[in-house]
């Protein structure tokens, strides 16, 4: 099963007003659930339907989520923020991203097919606007990097999907990939700050359906 991309980018919102939807998300979701992931003789047609049956469940999750946070924002005539900068683990997830970036990108010059998914999560100011938004594809230029925007701005006004964007490796907040012979998310650590906040049986049944292990970063 594809998830649709609409759905799939809906990892936002957990929490008011801290999250924001994440492109890469939707490729992640096909990455760990279709059978090519892993060798087609250990996928059973009722492993597919379980992996399957548990992403859509997360998706809803999250879909709701989203929607009920964006109403209470609208409620109290409060701006959604994406990332909140002032919360020690996210300021703690911005410094490991950046300590392990040059591993990241030994991965991604790799060229190995079974890591995918292979984004970048960047910071992006416009005036006194800043979003942090993925990256993906991407690759150096000399003069740093440039790449693909992979998600729609929320508070961004000139910068939009899938429009190119050129940045430096100081503007790196975070980075992920999936390794898709063991079905596993690497990185992502700001998204495992998001899910720090939301109710644990959530939050386990996210992680499953996406390989996502916040306890080995």
């Amino acid at each position: 099963m594809r998830i649709p991309h609409t759905l799939a980018a809906a990892l936002a919102l957990l929490i008011v007003p801290s999250l924001t939807v994440w492109g890469p998300l939707a490729q992640a979701a096909d990455a760990a659930n279709t059978p090519t992931a892993v060798p087609a003789a250990k996928v059973t047609a009722s492993q597919a339907s379980s992996a399957n049956a548990a992403a859509s469940a997360a998706i809803q999750i999250l879909v709701e989520r989203q929607k009920k946070a964006r109403e209470e924002a609208a409620k109290q005539q409060e701006d959604v923020l994406e990332i909140n900068e002032r919360d020690p683990a996210m300021r703690a997830a911005f410094q490991q991203a950046q300590a392990t970036l040059d591993d990241f990108l030994k991965v991604a010059a790799s060229g190995d097919p079974k890591f995918t998914t292979l984004s970048m999560r960047v910071a992006i100011r416009e005036g006194k606007r800043k979003e942090f938004v993925w990256i993906t594809p991407f690759e150096a230029d000399g003069k740093g990097f440039k790449g693909r925007v992979d998600n729609a701005p929320t508070q961004l006004k000139r910068v939009q999907e899938g429009q190119e964007w050129r940045f430096q490796r100081k503007d790196v907040v975070d980075w992920m990939y999936v390794d898709a012979s063991k079905r596993k998310m690497h990185g992502n650590r700001t998204t495992c700050v998001q899910l720090s906040k939301a109710p644990p049986a959530e939050v386990e049944q996210i992680k499953r359906a996406y390989g996502l292990d916040c306890q080995a970063r």
